[in-house]
């Protein structure tokens, strides 16, 4: 979505010339894909093929259950968009979930996971992808990462009545 991928380029060059990139190949195909001109999903078209598709060739695509590189894989979370994906990323035996758009609000989208917002392309496989992200992150008692969570933006979904309750991280600043 633009909210994510509007600073890729900067004035037709790529803002980061030197960076490897990585996309998911369902949500790429679906971003560019012609058919998205003349529906809701246009203006997201316009901005993959106007930030996203020059940098094709610099791009791996991939999959679900791809390792991006050692110790981070993708697992699919379709429904807030179609190739919609998280990351489990491990390293000296610790393991955060990089959750994207699973939530969008860190109350509503996690206590009331059936509950859809707007921005979900299909709303009953975004719920059912909430309920298998946060049911997995509740379990294995595991952080993660969400990009609409408030600051810091890392904590924990613990089970709470039909959903899950989000428990922010602490953090100490050092000096």
């Amino acid at each position: 979505h633009g909210d994510h991928i509007g600073g890729l380029m900067e004035k037709g060059a790529p803002a980061f010339p030197n960076a490897r990139y990585i996309a998911g190949q369902v949500e790429y195909d679906f971003w560019t894909d012609e058919a998205r001109v003349g529906t809701p999903a246009e203006g997201g078209h316009k901005g993959v093929l106007a930030n996203v598709k020059p940098l094709a060739e610099k791009t791996t695509f991939i999959g679900d259950g791809a390792d991006v590189v050692t110790g981070i894989t993708s697992m699919a979370a379709f429904g807030h968009s179609p190739g919609h994906m998280v990351f489990n990323v491990e390293s000296s035996g610790k393991r955060l979930v990089l959750t994207a758009d699973t939530a969008n609000h860190y109350v509503l989208s996690l206590q009331k996971p059936d509950w859809q917002v707007r921005f979900d392309m299909d709303k009953a496989k975004a719920a059912a992808s909430r309920r298998k992200v946060f049911d997995m992150i509740a379990a294995d008692k595991v952080a993660f990462l969400g990009y609409h969570m408030p600051f810091p933006a890392v904590g924990y979904a613990e089970k709470f009545e039909d959903g899950y309750r989000f428990v922010p991280k602490s953090y100490q600043f050092e000096i």
